[in-house]
């Protein structure tokens, strides 16, 4: 089994990005993920303007999980200051 590392994730609606709902449609089926990976990481920013941090916390919910949060990476952009992500990393070595 492998590793799943999520970045800002979603299955909701983006309030900002209207243009991605008609991916999402009525919903994302979630079933059989953590049978399927050995290892799961949600991680989030707390100031992320694209992805709402509720969003992310609701996506780690439905997995049973909860996110981890890397303070003032906004959505992980280079614009951001983000340019290595040594936290997702982490999660698959």
């Amino acid at each position: 089994m492998g590793t799943l590392v999520l970045v800002s994730g979603f299955v909701d609606p983006l309030p900002a990005l209207p243009g991605l709902h008609d991916f999402i449609g009525d919903g994302v089926n979630l079933s059989g993920i953590r049978e399927k990976v050995g290892s799961l990481t949600i991680m989030r920013s707390d100031d992320d303007e694209h992805v709402p941090v509720e969003l992310t916390d609701h996506l780690a919910g439905l997995l049973h999980t909860s996110a981890q949060i890397v303070p003032g990476a906004g959505h992980f952009l280079a614009s951001d200051g983000v340019t290595t992500l040594p936290h997702a990393l982490d999660a698959i070595v």
